[in-house]
Protein backbone atom coordinates (compact mmCIF):
# COMPACT_ATOMS: atom_id res chain seq x y z
CA UNK A 1 0.00 0.00 0.00
CA UNK A 2 1.29 3.47 -0.91
CA UNK A 3 0.99 5.74 2.12
CA UNK A 4 0.24 9.46 2.11
CA UNK A 5 3.38 11.67 2.28
CA UNK A 6 3.92 13.50 5.55
CA UNK A 7 3.52 17.00 4.13
CA UNK A 8 0.13 16.05 2.69
CA UNK A 9 -0.96 14.64 6.06
CA UNK A 10 -0.18 18.00 7.64
CA UNK A 11 -1.93 19.97 4.90
CA UNK A 12 -5.03 17.75 5.08
CA UNK A 13 -5.22 18.15 8.85
CA UNK A 14 -5.04 21.91 8.43
CA UNK A 15 -7.62 22.03 5.63
CA UNK A 16 -5.06 23.41 3.18
CA UNK A 17 -4.53 20.43 0.89
CA UNK A 18 -5.14 20.98 -2.82
CA UNK A 19 -8.84 20.52 -3.58
CA UNK A 20 -8.16 18.00 -6.33
CA UNK A 21 -6.05 15.86 -4.01
CA UNK A 22 -8.18 16.10 -0.87
CA UNK A 23 -10.84 13.45 -1.72
CA UNK A 24 -8.21 10.80 -2.53
CA UNK A 25 -6.22 11.50 0.64
CA UNK A 26 -9.36 11.39 2.80
CA UNK A 27 -10.43 8.09 1.24
CA UNK A 28 -7.00 6.67 1.99
CA UNK A 29 -7.10 7.92 5.59
CA UNK A 30 -10.52 6.37 6.08
CA UNK A 31 -9.08 2.94 5.33
CA UNK A 32 -5.51 3.26 6.60
CA UNK A 33 -5.01 3.23 10.37
CA UNK A 34 -1.24 3.61 9.89
CA UNK A 35 -1.58 6.92 8.08
CA UNK A 36 -4.12 8.15 10.63
CA UNK A 37 -1.60 7.38 13.38
CA UNK A 38 1.14 9.14 11.43
CA UNK A 39 -1.05 12.21 11.01
CA UNK A 40 -1.91 12.29 14.72
CA UNK A 41 1.77 11.89 15.66
CA UNK A 42 2.81 14.74 13.37
CA UNK A 43 0.15 17.00 14.85
CA UNK A 44 1.22 16.03 18.38
CA UNK A 45 4.83 16.82 17.53
CA UNK A 46 3.91 20.20 16.11
CA UNK A 47 1.74 20.88 19.17
CA UNK A 48 4.66 20.07 21.47
CA UNK A 49 6.83 22.57 19.62
CA UNK A 50 4.17 25.27 19.90
CA UNK A 51 3.77 24.54 23.63
CA UNK A 52 7.54 24.79 24.10
CA UNK A 53 7.63 28.09 22.23
CA UNK A 54 4.99 29.49 24.57
CA UNK A 55 6.53 28.16 27.79
CA UNK A 56 10.10 29.20 26.94
CA UNK A 57 9.11 32.53 25.36
CA UNK A 58 10.91 31.60 22.15
CA UNK A 59 10.35 33.57 18.96
CA UNK A 60 7.09 32.65 17.21
CA UNK A 61 7.37 29.64 14.91
CA UNK A 62 5.37 31.03 12.02
CA UNK A 63 5.26 28.65 9.09
CA UNK A 64 5.87 25.70 11.40
CA UNK A 65 3.99 23.33 9.12
CA UNK A 66 6.10 24.24 6.12
CA UNK A 67 9.30 23.88 8.14
CA UNK A 68 8.21 20.58 9.59
CA UNK A 69 7.07 19.22 6.24
CA UNK A 70 10.40 20.12 4.66
CA UNK A 71 12.13 17.90 7.22
CA UNK A 72 9.97 14.86 6.56
CA UNK A 73 11.13 11.76 4.79
CA UNK A 74 9.42 8.35 4.37
CA UNK A 75 10.81 5.42 6.35
CA UNK A 76 9.10 2.07 6.16
CA UNK A 77 6.02 3.64 4.63
CA UNK A 78 5.61 6.22 7.41
CA UNK A 79 6.59 9.86 7.68
CA UNK A 80 9.29 10.64 10.21
CA UNK A 81 11.35 13.72 10.94
CA UNK A 82 14.73 14.12 9.29
CA UNK A 83 17.46 13.69 11.89
CA UNK A 84 19.46 16.57 10.50
CA UNK A 85 16.73 19.17 11.06
CA UNK A 86 17.42 20.88 14.37
CA UNK A 87 13.89 22.19 14.90
CA UNK A 88 12.35 18.85 13.99
CA UNK A 89 14.78 17.10 16.30
CA UNK A 90 13.71 19.35 19.16
CA UNK A 91 10.08 18.51 18.46
CA UNK A 92 10.77 14.78 18.56
CA UNK A 93 12.77 15.15 21.78
CA UNK A 94 9.95 17.04 23.46
CA UNK A 95 7.43 14.51 22.19
CA UNK A 96 9.31 11.55 23.63
CA UNK A 97 10.02 13.26 26.95
CA UNK A 98 6.43 14.35 27.50
CA UNK A 99 4.52 11.74 29.55
CA UNK A 100 2.04 9.74 27.53
CA UNK A 101 -1.62 10.58 27.85
CA UNK A 102 -3.33 8.51 30.51
CA UNK A 103 -7.00 7.65 30.62
CA UNK A 104 -7.59 4.27 32.29
CA UNK A 105 -11.34 4.69 31.88
CA UNK A 106 -11.31 5.21 28.12
CA UNK A 107 -14.19 3.51 26.29
CA UNK A 108 -13.60 -0.14 25.53
CA UNK A 109 -14.17 -0.75 21.80
CA UNK A 110 -15.85 -4.11 22.36
CA UNK A 111 -18.42 -2.45 24.65
CA UNK A 112 -18.68 1.01 23.10
CA UNK A 113 -17.79 0.98 19.39
CA UNK A 114 -20.07 3.95 18.71
CA UNK A 115 -23.34 4.10 16.78
CA UNK A 116 -24.92 6.70 14.51
CA UNK A 117 -28.37 7.49 13.21
CA UNK A 118 -29.74 9.11 10.07
CA UNK A 119 -31.06 12.63 9.94
CA UNK A 120 -28.04 14.74 10.88
CA UNK A 121 -28.43 18.40 9.99
CA UNK A 122 -26.34 21.48 10.66
CA UNK A 123 -29.47 23.58 10.33
CA UNK A 124 -30.89 22.18 13.56
CA UNK A 125 -28.96 21.88 16.81
CA UNK A 126 -29.53 18.29 17.90
CA UNK A 127 -30.90 17.92 21.39
CA UNK A 128 -28.91 15.73 23.74
CA UNK A 129 -31.51 13.27 25.08
CA UNK A 130 -31.49 12.66 28.81
CA UNK A 131 -30.31 9.11 29.36
CA UNK A 132 -32.76 7.07 31.43
CA UNK A 133 -31.37 5.84 34.73
CA UNK A 134 -32.04 2.23 33.75
CA UNK A 135 -29.89 2.67 30.65
CA UNK A 136 -27.20 4.45 32.65
CA UNK A 137 -27.06 1.63 35.20
CA UNK A 138 -26.74 -0.90 32.38
CA UNK A 139 -23.78 1.06 31.04
CA UNK A 140 -22.15 1.08 34.48
CA UNK A 141 -22.79 -2.65 34.84
CA UNK A 142 -21.13 -3.43 31.49
CA UNK A 143 -18.04 -1.54 32.65
CA UNK A 144 -17.94 -3.30 36.02
CA UNK A 145 -18.90 -0.19 38.02
CA UNK A 146 -21.35 -1.52 40.60
CA UNK A 147 -21.64 1.45 42.96
CA UNK A 148 -21.11 4.64 40.94
CA UNK A 149 -20.82 7.84 42.94
CA UNK A 150 -23.24 10.61 41.91
CA UNK A 151 -21.73 13.59 40.02
CA UNK A 152 -18.52 11.62 39.43
CA UNK A 153 -19.35 10.41 35.91
CA UNK A 154 -20.98 11.61 32.75
CA UNK A 155 -22.77 8.79 30.97
CA UNK A 156 -21.47 10.07 27.69
CA UNK A 157 -22.27 9.58 24.04
CA UNK A 158 -19.07 8.43 22.34
CA UNK A 159 -20.35 9.97 19.11
CA UNK A 160 -22.49 12.89 20.35
CA UNK A 161 -26.01 13.48 19.03
CA UNK A 162 -24.92 16.80 17.51
CA UNK A 163 -22.58 14.76 15.30
CA UNK A 164 -25.24 12.17 14.44
CA UNK A 165 -24.64 9.81 17.37
CA UNK A 166 -27.49 7.58 18.49
CA UNK A 167 -28.95 6.61 21.88
CA UNK A 168 -27.91 3.00 21.32
CA UNK A 169 -26.14 1.45 24.34
CA UNK A 170 -23.20 0.73 22.02
CA UNK A 171 -22.68 4.50 21.87
CA UNK A 172 -22.69 5.09 25.64
CA UNK A 173 -19.93 4.80 28.23
CA UNK A 174 -19.29 6.06 31.79
CA UNK A 175 -16.69 8.81 31.43
CA UNK A 176 -15.20 10.12 34.71
CA UNK A 177 -14.75 13.79 35.52
CA UNK A 178 -11.69 13.32 37.72
CA UNK A 179 -9.72 10.39 36.26
CA UNK A 180 -6.63 11.97 34.74
CA UNK A 181 -6.44 15.00 32.50
CA UNK A 182 -8.54 13.55 29.67
CA UNK A 183 -11.91 13.89 31.34
CA UNK A 184 -15.50 14.31 30.20
CA UNK A 185 -15.31 18.10 30.09
CA UNK A 186 -12.35 18.04 27.71
CA UNK A 187 -14.22 15.69 25.39
CA UNK A 188 -17.23 18.01 25.44
CA UNK A 189 -15.02 20.83 24.13
CA UNK A 190 -13.88 18.56 21.28
CA UNK A 191 -17.50 17.74 20.40
CA UNK A 192 -18.32 21.43 19.98
CA UNK A 193 -15.19 22.00 17.88
CA UNK A 194 -15.96 19.09 15.56
CA UNK A 195 -19.55 20.17 14.98
CA UNK A 196 -18.34 23.66 14.07
CA UNK A 197 -15.81 22.19 11.64
CA UNK A 198 -18.33 19.79 10.10
CA UNK A 199 -20.88 22.54 9.61
CA UNK A 200 -18.28 24.88 8.10
CA UNK A 201 -17.24 22.18 5.64
CA UNK A 202 -13.65 21.87 6.86
CA UNK A 203 -14.22 18.27 8.07
CA UNK A 204 -16.74 15.83 6.64
CA UNK A 205 -19.24 14.19 9.00
CA UNK A 206 -18.03 10.61 8.48
CA UNK A 207 -14.45 11.61 9.34
CA UNK A 208 -15.51 13.41 12.52
CA UNK A 209 -17.61 10.44 13.61
CA UNK A 210 -14.83 7.96 12.90
CA UNK A 211 -12.08 9.93 14.61
CA UNK A 212 -14.00 10.66 17.80
CA UNK A 213 -15.05 6.99 18.02
CA UNK A 214 -11.62 5.53 17.21
CA UNK A 215 -9.55 7.71 19.57
CA UNK A 216 -11.10 10.92 20.81
CA UNK A 217 -7.89 11.97 22.59
CA UNK A 218 -5.91 11.80 19.35
CA UNK A 219 -8.71 13.74 17.65
CA UNK A 220 -8.53 16.44 20.34
CA UNK A 221 -4.76 16.71 19.96
CA UNK A 222 -5.11 16.92 16.20
CA UNK A 223 -7.80 19.58 15.99
CA UNK A 224 -6.65 21.74 18.90
CA UNK A 225 -2.96 21.24 17.97
CA UNK A 226 -1.84 20.56 21.51
CA UNK A 227 -0.58 17.53 23.38
CA UNK A 228 -2.45 18.38 26.59
CA UNK A 229 -5.94 19.79 27.22
CA UNK A 230 -6.20 23.55 26.99
CA UNK A 231 -6.78 25.20 30.40
CA UNK A 232 -10.22 26.51 29.41
CA UNK A 233 -11.37 23.00 28.53
CA UNK A 234 -10.54 21.39 31.86
CA UNK A 235 -13.56 23.16 33.36
CA UNK A 236 -15.67 23.27 30.16
CA UNK A 237 -19.35 22.89 31.08
CA UNK A 238 -21.78 21.42 28.58
CA UNK A 239 -23.57 18.35 29.94
CA UNK A 240 -25.00 17.33 33.26
CA UNK A 241 -23.25 14.69 35.37
CA UNK A 242 -24.94 11.43 36.27
CA UNK A 243 -26.77 11.61 39.60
Amino acid sequence: MNHVPGHELLLEADGELNASRTPEVRRHLAGCAECRRSQAELMETLGAAVDAQRELALPPIDGARASLASGLRPVGGRAVLAVGALAAGLMVLLWHWTPDRANPSAPRPELTPGAVQAGFSCAVEAERPVIANTAAMEVFRKYGIHDPRPRTYEVDYLIPPDLGGSEDLRNLWPQPYNDGIWNARVKDALEDRLRTMVCSGSVDLATAQREIADDWIAAYQKYFRTRRPLPDHVAFVKDQPWE
